[in-house]
């Protein structure tokens, strides 16, 4: 039998037994459809929480199953009292404790390495979105749901830093137990925040391409960021297969390792870039490699920047060549609702009209194939 979270509730939902095994921060709980607590307001059933004291172990999900079902026989025949549940802490007029703040941020960080491991990357992770949100707390006080939120809107709403702090602070307050949710405070920033972005034509592209043949190494950077939609940082950690479809894997990065393809293949092809000849660049973490790509860009005063050309190879692969998003999205290491939100929401008015003009073969006749001639594979 399988000795899993979701495996025990699926036994549990299997055997219509009303209750749910959760884990909060180390220990386990049951979450049910419960009478309300005694000296509550409240007079009718709600979700709730009832709080087990075991660890999230072995024995610890055995016993949690077999309360599971106890608790939802009691419920069935209306037996369910919740004085085995309240105790010194819980009963009425008690007041709930709660983790301090400080101590609660350095289990949370030590959770966090083990799980992640101590590289470069995820301490530079940890000090940017993590520490960042969590500094906001009282380290000497109780982390309760009153201080989490007073943190998460310590922030000016509506901006990418509130956002991020809100997820972060949310994770906190699922590790440590307390009941919060944040996301009402989360904002509206998202994508139409964004700035406008100067997506390059093809041909601008190949233009620019031409204007690096002084040095092989950054042509060769260019010419695989804008062949393979690479993020910055990935073009130090690929590999160009020589054989057609002349494929490129991406060894390592942000998303982790991936194969993706050549958007226009005919690119590949003439600019050679299975020979490569990366340049000279270290780095610590990836953010460092991108910012050597931001840099080299910004030196050169290059039309646009290194994430424009990942925005170009995500609207050729829509718009040019049809391929479906679940595709692209895997080829460029998101999920397809990044595809479509984030990348898709750049195609031009031109763009647009191609398609309507394809998908209308009796006006795109009318009007003249000319203007936009298909591209060939």
């Amino acid at each position: 039998m399988k000795l899993t979270i979701n495996a025990i509730n699926e036994r549990l939902k299997t055997a219509k037994v009303g209750v749910k095994v959760e884990q909060r921060g180390d220990r386990l709980t049951l979450r049910a459809t419960l009478p309300p607590k005694p000296g509550s307001a409240k007079t009718k059933p709600h979700q709730q929480y009832l709080s087990l004291k075991i660890y999230a172990n072995p024995a610890g999900l055995r016993q949690a199953e077999a309360e599971a079902k106890v608790v939802g026989g009691l419920l069935a025949c209306g037996r369910f009292d919740w004085g085995k549940y309240l105790d010194e802490e819980t009963s009425p007029g008690a007041r709930k404790k709660f983790p301090n703040c400080a101590e609660l941020v350095e289990k949370f960080k030590a959770e966090y390495f083990s799980q992640r491991g101590d590289t470069p990357q995820t301490q530079l992770t940890w000090k940017n979105d993590y520490e960042s949100a969590f500094k906001r707390l009282d380290g000497d006080g109780e982390c309760t749901s009153e201080a989490l939120i007073a943190a998460a809107t310590s922030t000016v709403a509506n901006t990418r830093t509130r956002k991020r702090n809100v997820e972060k602070l949310q994770a906190l307050a699922k590790f440590a137990g307390v009941e919060v949710d944040l996301a009402p405070y989360k904002g509206n920033y998202g994508l139409f925040s964004l700035k406008t972005r100067n997506i390059p034509s093809d041909t601008e592209i190949e233009i620019t391409l031409k204007q690096l043949a002084f040095n092989p190494a950054w042509q060769w950077v260019f010419g695989v960021m804008a062949c393979y939609g690479l993020r910055d940082h990935e073009v130090f950690f690929c590999e160009v297969s020589p054989i057609p479809p002349h494929t490129c894997r991406i060894i390592e990065g942000k998303t982790g390792g991936r194969i993706c393809y050549p958007l226009h293949p005919h690119w590949a092809t003439e600019w050679k870039l299975w020979t490569s000849e990366k340049p000279a660049c270290t780095g610590k973490t990836y953010r460092d490699y991108g910012q050597r790509v931001g840099q080299h860009f910004h030196r050169h005063k290059l039309p646009f920047t290194p994430y424009d050309l990942r925005h170009a190879y995500a609207i050729r692969g829509s718009i040019q060549y049809k391929i479906p998003v679940v595709a692209m999205a895997a080829w460029m290491g998101h999920k397809p609702s990044v595809h479509w939100d984030t990348y898709n929401r750049w195609i031009k008015s031109a763009e647009h009209e191609r398609v309507f003009l394809e998908a209308m073969p009796p006006i795109h006749a009318a009007i003249g194939s000319s203007t936009y001639p298909t591209q060939t594979l």
